[in-house]
């Protein structure tokens, strides 16, 4: 089983390439980083440097997200510089009871799990972020991965929804993860740069309807990809 710290690792990198975050940045394990001669975070378990897009957030942006995440895990954060990070486990937190031999319903009534839903709710307004009610709120996870408690996952991670878009919801993504079968690895590469590279840089909604007509002639096809470009 994978411990805290490489899950709280994962959680990072995965955070960070899912919001361009990872451009000029380098973990170290504390054996590595001590190897440079440091003067400073000796004493933490890892560190990230970064002269990216995590040291704007950091110094400059909205971290709310990324300090919550650290958290999650019973860690925080220290700057050795303005570009040097090191990871620190909070021995406090040893004494909150365990999670591991609960049901997922019990660590749905975990304090920790209470403030992320509250929190993802929040920064939506307090409604749905598929139809606009502000009825029957819940909290969607977009993704699982094992060995995570609930509250182990970032903000962006996470999704207000009311119950009824909560099930539609629940579907699609299952839909959308049997159609995956059909695709290699390659492919997904392939279709996430699509999606997201594509609304990084174009209107969204222009986007999202290029894609829905990918089956139309290619004249046709020629028309909406200009759409994309135009200003108006």
């Amino acid at each position: 089983m994978k411990s805290r710290k490489d899950k709280l690792i994962e959680s990072i990198s995965l955070y960070l390439r899912k919001n361009d975050l990872d451009n000029d940045t380098t973990l170290y394990s504390i054996e590595e980083w001590k190897k440079r001669e440091e003067k400073y975070l000796n004493d933490s378990e890892f560190v990230i440097i970064s002269e990216g897009g995590l040291n704007f957030i950091l110094n400059y942006g909205d971290s709310y997200e990324f300090y919550d995440l650290i958290e999650s895990f019973g860690y925080f954060m220290d700057m050795g510089h303005s570009w040097s990070y090191g990871f620190y486990y909070d021995e406090e937190l040893k004494e909150k009871p365990s999670a591991r031999n609960i049901t997922y319903s019990e660590k749905l009534r975990d304090t920790r799990w209470q403030e992320k839903r509250n929190a993802v709710k929040e920064k939506a307004d307090f409604k749905c972020q598929d139809c606009g009610s502000t009825k029957n709120l819940e909290v969607h996870h977009c993704y699982y991965k094992f060995g995570l408690e609930p509250w182990q996952y970032p903000i962006d991670s996470l999704r207000s929804l009311c119950s009824n878009c909560h099930e539609i919801r629940g579907k699609t993504e299952m839909e959308l993860r049997a159609r995956m079968a059909d695709l290699t690895t390659d492919d997904l590469k392939v279709m996430s740069k699509l999606i997201y590279g594509g609304m990084k840089y174009y209107p969204e909604d222009k986007v999202l309807h290029l894609i829905k007509n990918l089956n139309l002639d290619m004249s046709k096809l020629k028309i909406e990809i200009n759409k994309i470009t135009d200003k108006k």
